[in-house]
């Protein structure tokens, strides 16, 4: 007999989509259970017959006390899936937020950003780990970045008084800046507010964002790069963990938290922060054309430099050569759109500026040792 198992988890974020879809895949590789999944939506009281349920396990998002206290009503088998910790005592499955915010702090160091910031909800559990990591890894760097906190108002007002405080802190902040958003929706809400006080994106402040939600990453203007969770990979693992408590087995440990997979690439932090002019010139260049097939000697034409004095500057400063910058340019863009669109191999390595699609296999399986088909189908949304 298939045993009944309930998904208190809501449908209206990408985080929690990719829970479900990481649950779904548990069940089609196992054919054990049938779903129970209700209507809801982040924060809402749990459905009134949870209370009662008569199944036999459940995977909720117990970000509530309402939700708590319904799960324990149940006395079922349980797994959370939320950073809340509002029932400290049962298998907790998330994403490692430490491992995300030093991901985006590479990432900005990559880019040479020597000025960084940080702006969450202190609200979450999840926002406050993530900023205290962030300031962490910066300072081990010898950077102290800028954090700014929504939920940080005496007066307990609205968005609209946040917004007029968030907009005098992004108008402050040092040029250029790299600034990671606790989440992809106040990412975007970033985006915009750097628009209306004149500091450009990425240019002056490079954004990044987290969930790789692909709706709201798309429709920012510029799009919103965004470190990619693996959601699917928590979903998955909190199905394993709730199928074993109901067969009886004894979880080793309460805590599974799961590494990010990457960072979604795109023209939010699709840039440089370079003082030397030549090299700034260059490597703009690069960023610009990688995907239209150039070579170095393309690179050293747009400087008044020798290939040697530029190759030597060029790693000094963003510790990478020309080469190296143009296959990684070339590799974004294939990864977004492996990601992103259902084009061929074909098609993705003649837009990447690859001869070859044959290139496009080798790039894969030397910088992600994988293939890209296995890329593909890791990360599609």
């Amino acid at each position: 007999m298939k045993r009944s198992v309930a998904l208190v988890i809501e449908t209206s974020n990408e985080y929690a989509r990719g829970l479900l879809r990481g649950i779904l895949r548990y069940q089609q590789e196992h054919e054990k259970w049938t779903i129970d999944l209700p209507e809801q939506h982040r924060g809402a009281d749990p459905p009134r017959w949870l209370r009662t349920y008569s199944g036999h396990g459940i995977i909720a998002r117990i970000e509530t006390k309402s939700i708590a206290r319904a799960v324990r009503a149940t006395q079922l088998p349980a797994v959370d899936v939320s950073s809340a910790r509002e029932v400290p005592n049962i298998p907790w499955v998330e994403t490692d937020d430490t491992k995300i915010a030093q991901l985006a702090v590479r990432h900005f160091l990559e880019k040479g950003f020597r000025h960084l910031a940080f702006c969450g909800e202190s609200s979450f559990n999840w926002s406050r780990w993530r900023r205290d990591a962030f300031v962490a890894e910066a300072k081990k760097v010898g950077i102290n970045p800028l954090v700014f906190d929504v939920d940080d108002d005496s007066s307990g007002t609205t968005w609209p008084h946040a917004r007029r405080r968030l907009m005098r802190w992004i108008a402050e902040l040092p040029e250029p800046c790299g600034l990671m958003a606790a989440y992809d929706s106040l990412a975007r809400r970033l985006v915009d507010l750097c628009v209306q006080v004149s500091r450009p994106v990425p240019e002056s402040v490079a954004i990044l964002g987290v969930d790789d939600d692909p709706l709201l990453c798309q429709l920012a203007t510029p799009p919103l790069s965004s470190v990619i969770p693996d959601s699917e990979g928590a979903g998955y693992a909190a199905a394993e963990q709730l199928d074993a408590i109901m067969s009886g087995k004894k979880i080793q440990r309460l805590k599974t938290l799961l590494p990010p997979l990457g960072i979604a690439t795109r023209q939010s932090t699709d840039t440089l922060a370079v003082d030397d002019q030549n090299i700034s010139k260059a490597a703009h260049y690069i960023l610009a054309h990688a995907c239209d097939g150039i070579q170095v000697g393309d690179v050293v034409e747009q400087t008044k430099l020798t290939r040697r004095t530029l190759e030597t500057r060029f790693k000094k400063v963003l510790n990478k050569t020309p080469h190296e910058l143009i296959t990684i340019t070339r590799l974004s863009k294939a990864e977004r759109l492996l990601r992103e669109t259902t084009l061929t191999l074909d098609q993705i390595a003649a837009r990447c500026g690859l001869e070859y699609p044959e290139y496009l296999s080798v790039l894969f399986r030397k910088h992600r040792n994988m293939t890209p088909g296995e890329y593909r189908q890791q990360h599609r949304q």
